[in-house]
C-alpha cells in the first residue's frame, strides 16, 4: 500500500524531471498511439452511423477527461496560473474546437481539425511538454491528448469525407496569422507566451534549431506554408490545372 500511495504521488507530484526525448517511453507512447489511430480511423470506415457516433463520443470523452483532469490537478497543486492556462495555445483551443467538430461534423469546423489539428498536434506528439517526465500524468495527457487531435484530423478527411480545396491550405494560414497577431497583444496584457510569439518554449522543440526572436516567426511562416501545402498535396486533382 505504501508503495502504491508512493508511486501515485509521483505520478501526480510535482518534481520536475527530464524528458528523455525519442527515448524508450517516449517511442513506445507514439507507437502505441500510432496503431491505436490506424485502428480508429479504420474502424470508423467500417462502422455504420450508430457505430461511428460511438467512437466520436468516445474521442470527444478522452479530450475533457484529460483536459478537466489536468487542469483540476495543476489548480489542486497550486500550478494554474493564467499566463500559461487559459488554453489559448493553438493546440489547447483545438482541443474544443475538436469537440465541437467531431459532434456536429461542420464542413468549416472540419477543415481546422484537419489542417491545424494534424500540422499541430503531430509536432506536440513528437516534442512534448512533459516537464515532469515520461512517468507522469502529464506526459499522459499530452501525449494521448494531442494523439487524439491528429486522429480527429485524418478522422475529418478519412471517414466524415472532408476534402480540402486549393485554397484551403491558404485559408488555415491567414487564420494562423491572424491568431498570432491578437495573441501578440493579448501575451503582452498577460505576461503570458501563448501561441509562442513572445519567446520560444522552454521545453524542447523544432523552434531550439531556429534563431531567436523575431526571427523564429518569420522562419515558421514557410514551414507552415509546406505543412499545410503538404496536407492538401494528396487531395490535388491535377486535372484541374
Amino acid at each position: 500500500m505504501r508503495r502504491l500511495v508512493a508511486d501515485m504521488g509521483q505520478f501526480f507530484g510535482t518534481e520536475l524531471r527530464p524528458l528523455d526525448l525519442f527515448g524508450p517511453a517516449h517511442l513506445v507512447a507514439t507507437g502505441v498511439l500510432s496503431l491505436l489511430g490506424v485502428w480508429l480511423i479504420r474502424a470508423g470506415m467500417a462502422a455504420d452511423d450508430r457505430g461511428r457516433l460511438r467512437l466520436r463520443v468516445a474521442m470527444i470523452a478522452a479530450i475533457l477527461l484529460f483536459r478537466i483532469t489536468k487542469h483540476a490537478w495543476k489548480a489542486s497543486v497550486g500550478l494554474w496560473a493564467v499566463e500559461t492556462d487559459l488554453g489559448l495555445h493553438l493546440c489547447s483551443a483545438m482541443s474544443l474546437i475538436t469537440v465541437y467538430g467531431l459532434w456536429t461534423r461542420r464542413p468549416w469546423v472540419l477543415h481546422l481539425m484537419y489542417f491545424f489539428g494534424v500540422a499541430g498536434a503531430v509536432q506536440a506528439v513528437l516534442t512534448p511538454d512533459a516537464t515532469f517526465g515520461v512517468w507522469h500524468f502529464t506526459f499522459f495527457e499530452t501525449m494521448i491528448s494531442h494523439g487524439i487531435l491528429v486522429m480527429a484530423g485524418i478522422w475529418a478527411v478519412k471517414v466524415e469525407g472532408y476534402r480540402p480545396t486549393a485554397r484551403d491550405p491558404w485559408l488555415a494560414l491567414g487564420l494562423l496569422n491572424l491568431y498570432a497577431v491578437v495573441m501578440y497583444p493579448l501575451n503582452r496584457l498577460l505576461g503570458s507566451n501563448y501561441l509562442y510569439v513572445l519567446d520560444k518554449p522552454a521545453t524542447a522543440s523544432i523552434l531550439d534549431y531556429f534563431p531567436g526572436w523575431p526571427w523564429y516567426i518569420l522562419l515558421l511562416e514557410p514551414l507552415a506554408i509546406a505543412l499545410f501545402l503538404a496536407l492538401y498535396l494528396p487531395f490535388r486533382n491535377p486535372a484541374a490545372n
